[in-house]
């Protein structure tokens, strides 16, 4: 009984002391199963609203979370950069970043803040085991980033890309991601880069995969200026 009390402490102090960060733009369809999920297992929310112009924000204030919304759609570098501002305004020690649009549970959530916690990490990544999960263009984009990333940086990291990620708010200087918010997909792949050649310790965790609606991601223009980018973060 005192092992499963100490454990509870435990889980409730680190809880305190992690902001959960999910980021949103027209999410009506997703928010409220995502909020209702992430609500069981944290107390501490933060949605940032990319200006949405459909009804996610109204669902978002049913539940018991502090909502931001852009005035303008930002994209997801800047929407990150909120976060961090606001964590780091309310004293936070972690960050854990979750996408809107249903493809991450709060288990897994979970299960990463747990990893940083408990261990030395100053970054925790959760990486989609099961790629087949996703459709074709997911998954050769993220195979094709995987192996970029390993020649390129010396570091097997199997989801660069991943939305559901913690890290130490202490390294953020190191982390700090430069991009403007108009590349909305590269802010997650910025941050890994910046975290592998800054040095900062990193863990990843399997997570359970879930595909998004088709439309969603990136195009083949988009692919082929990250990984321009990457080249470009990884020399400059």
């Amino acid at each position: 009984m005192l092992n499963n009390l100490i454990f509870t402490q435990k889980v409730n102090k680190m809880k305190k002391d992690t902001l959960v960060a999910i980021l949103t733009y027209n999410e009506e369809n997703n928010i409220s199963n995502v909020l209702k999920d992430v609500c069981e297992n944290f107390n501490n929310i933060l949605v940032i609203d990319n200006n949405s112009d459909d009804s996610t924000t109204e669902k978002v204030k049913k539940f018991p979370v502090i909502l931001i919304k852009h005035k303008y759609n930002l994209g997801k570098s800047d929407s990150m950069k909120t976060a961090l501002e606001f964590a780091k305004l309310k004293k936070y020690k972690y960050l854990a970043f979750m996408d809107g649009d249903g493809q991450h549970k709060s288990i897994d959530l979970l299960n990463v803040c747990k990893k940083i916690y408990e261990t030395d990490n100053q970054l925790v990544i959760g990486f989609r085991e099961k790629l087949f999960n996703l459709n074709l263009k997911k998954r050769v984009g993220t195979l094709i980033l995987q192996k970029l990333f390993r020649i390129l940086y010396q570091r097997k990291v199997y989801d660069i890309q991943s939305g559901l990620r913690i890290f130490d708010i202490s390294i953020h200087n190191k982390i700090y991601w430069t991009s403007s918010g108009i590349n909305h997909y590269f802010a997650d792949a910025e941050i890994t880069c910046n975290a592998v050649k800054n040095g900062c310790r990193i863990d990843q965790i399997p997570i359970a995969t879930y595909s998004s609606e088709s439309y969603k991601g990136m195009n083949i223009v988009q692919g082929l200026n990250l990984i321009f980018m990457i080249i470009f973060w990884r020399f400059f």
